[in-house]
């Protein structure tokens, strides 16, 4: 019964200490306090507390508190030898789940991949009712910048497969079956039911539009392709002379203007002075454009009766062409000798004797 209240009294003033800590905000001084308090209540219910307990009575007061000159001399290492933590052990005796092993793919999608990428196109092109390529097809097209290119893919055996468009340039599918994939209006696949064509069409070509293109079909065990060329030129004018042309007041204006690399002969060639078309000029008069098409188209410009005021710069100009100026100096009557002097000095200055000198020159000099 002693014994028994002894060790209540013991305990009370470690109890009133967690009331006191737990109702309070903590402070760093109440932390401490906090502190020592759960370790005496720990120790008080361990196996061993009558025997500990014991062993400090004499040390230690607990009804002491003010007097903090006995902590000077407490031997801590009574601590120290205490058992770990009942705490720690109870979570090493806690039994943890073992780890789930990772996902693995069925075995039979990863086969039908790897079966899929080690068939050679060639190789498909040679099983039965598999669908092939005609050979006879043309892989080069040109185009002219402005017209219309037809890419003429035919495929034989194809079933109920699907055929692809695809530019090569940035790996975009234009088409697929009779769908179309791209927002460019351009482009449109051109299919007849009951036919082996599939043929890609490009209005308005651009430059842009240069390159390769791929027609293909999805097989199932692979997939087999045709490669097409698209080369797009642009026809070029050019105005003969030599950037120049000189001519007296009253004399007559001719000049000659060539379409190059026109695969198609332009309709109509137009003339202008100054930026304003002459073609149809019938406020000055006297003006007439003759054009003959064909693979270099060649069209001619006449001025009858020239006046200073028809000097300045004449161009040629087709449709989808790049153009080319020249610039026509009509000089008064009295101004005929320079004009001819200075185109004479021009020419005797490109003749190869005068070039030839004047290189000579240049050495010397240097």
């Amino acid at each position: 019964m002693e014994r028994g209240a002894r060790q209540l009294l013991m305990a009370l003033p470690c109890t009133v200490g967690l009331i006191l800590t737990f109702s309070a905000q903590p402070t760093q001084t109440d932390e401490d306090l906090l502190s020592r308090n759960l370790s005496s209540l720990l120790s008080f219910f361990a196996s061993d507390t009558d025997n500990y307990l014991q062993e400090l009575s004499g040390f230690w007061s607990y009804n002491d508190t003010t007097d903090l000159s006995k902590y000077e001399d407490f031997d801590h290492s009574k601590f120290l030898d205490r058992p770990v933590d009942r705490l720690d052990e109870v979570v090493r005796m806690t039994p943890r789940p073992a780890p789930l092993p990772p996902p693995q793919l069925p075995p039979v999608e990863a086969a039908a991949s790897e079966q899929e990428a080690e068939l050679d196109p060639d190789e498909i092109q040679l099983m039965p009712n598999m669908p092939t390529f005609d050979n006879d097809m043309v892989t080069n097209i040109t185009a002219q910048l402005g017209g219309t290119a037809f890419l003429n893919c035919r495929i034989r055996q194809l079933g109920e497969r699907a055929v692809s468009w695809v530019r090569r340039r940035d790996w975009h599918i234009l088409t697929s079956g009779v769908l179309t994939y791209t927002n460019d209006e351009r482009f449109q696949v051109v299919h007849t039911d009951d036919t082996d064509d599939w043929n890609l069409q490009i209005r308005y070509v651009q430059k842009r539009d240069n390159g390769t293109y791929e027609c293909q079909v999805a097989t199932g065990v692979g997939t087999i392709s045709h490669y097409f060329n698209l080369h797009v030129v642009i026809p070029t004018a050019y105005i003969l002379g030599s950037g120049e042309y000189h001519i007296g007041e009253g004399s007559t204006i001719s000049l000659v203007c060539i379409i190059e690399n026109s695969p198609q002969p332009p309709q109509y060639v137009f003339w202008y002075h100054n930026d304003r078309m002459i073609n149809y000029d019938t406020a000055r008069g006297g003006v007439t454009v003759s054009t003959e098409p064909g693979p270099k188209t060649h069209s001619r410009l006449v001025v009858n009766r020239a006046t200073p005021s028809d000097s300045g710069n004449y161009t040629c100009r087709a449709s989808n062409t790049e153009q080319d100026t020249i610039y026509v100096f009509v000089s008064k009557e009295g101004d005929n000798t320079a004009a001819i002097q200075r185109q004479e000095t021009s020419a005797a200055f490109c003749s190869p004797p005068m070039i030839l000198v004047y290189l000579f020159c240049i050495l010397i000099s240097s």
